[in-house]
C-alpha cells in the first residue's frame, strides 16, 4: 500500500501526527504537510512557528498545499514578525517561545473561529501546524510541553469528533488536525518516546530518504 493511502487509512481518525526527521531535512516537509492535506477540502491553517519567518512560513504551506489555505494565521515571536506577510495571514506575536499559555489561547481562538464559522459542516480541514517541538524544549521543560501538548490536541480530538459525519472517498473525516514537528537527534530517547505517547501516527524520515508510518 502506498505511504499515501496508509496515512489517509490508518490516521484518519488520529487529532495529531507526529513528525520525527533531522532538522537539516526540513525541505522534505512538504511531503508531509501533503500527506495530512491529502483531502480534498479547503484548508484553514493555524501555525506555531518560532523558526522562520510568518512570510516563509506561509509560502512553504502554499507549495505543500498547491495553492493559498482559505483563512491562515500564525503564532510566533516580534523579532520574526516582518512587514512582508501577504494580506489575509494574521500574526500574532508572544514574548518567548516558552510563553505556551498565550500559544495555546491562540489556538483556541482560532480553530474555533473557523470550525464554529462553518456552522457544523465539516467541508473546510482546520490544520494545526508545531514546527517545532526540539525548539520549544529549549525554552520550557518536557512535563510544561507534554501537557500543552495534551490539551491541544485534545482539543484538535474534540473539534473533529463534533464535524465528523459522512465523508468523501478521498477525505479524512476530521474537521481539525494537527501535524507536529520534532528533530529527535536534538532528544533522548525517553523524551522522543514521552512525546511519540500523545499522538495515534508517528510519521518517521528514513536515512534512505524516504518515510515509515507507525500507528498506535
Amino acid at each position: 500500500m502506498e505511504l499515501t493511502e496508509r496515512v489517509t487509512r490508518e490516521t484518519r481518525d488520529a487529532a495529531g501526527l507526529l513528525v520525527l526527521r533531522p532538522r537539516s531535512e526540513s525541505g522534505s516537509d512538504s511531503t508531509c504537510k501533503r500527506l495530512l492535506a491529502g483531502g480534498s477540502r479547503p484548508v484553514s491553517l493555524f501555525g506555531v512557528c518560532f523558526s522562520q519567518s510568518p512570510a516563509r512560513w506561509y509560502d512553504d504551506w502554499v507549495t505543500a498545499l498547491g495553492g493559498p489555505p482559505s483563512n491562515a494565521a500564525v503564532v510566533t515571536t516580534p523579532d520574526r514578525a516582518t512587514d512582508d506577510v501577504p494580506d489575509g495571514v494574521a500574526v500574532e506575536t508572544v514574548p518567548t517561545p516558552a510563553d505556551l499559555t498565550h500559544v495555546g489561547m491562540q489556538a483556541t481562538r482560532y480553530t474555533g473561529l473557523w470550525t464554529a464559522g462553518e456552522g457544523g459542516d465539516s467541508h473546510t480541514e482546520v490544520l494545526v501546524s508545531v514546527d517545532s517541538l526540539d525548539l520549544l524544549l529549549q525554552y520550557v521543560s518536557l512535563e510544561t510541553l507534554y501537557r500543552f501538548l495534551h490539551v491541544l490536541v485534545g482539543r484538535l480530538d474534540t473539534l473533529g469528533f463534533d464535524h465528523r459525519g459522512t465523508e468523501d472517498a478521498d477525505g479524512p473525516r476530521l474537521g481539525a488536525r494537527g501535524l507536529f514537528f520534532l528533530d529527535p537527534s536534538t532528544q533522548d530517547q525517553q523524551t522522543v518516546t514521552t512525546l511519540e505517547s500523545l499522538f495515534h501516527g508517528v510519521l518517521s524520515y528514513e536515512d534512505g530518504g524516504g518515510w515509515r508510518l507507525r500507528t498506535q
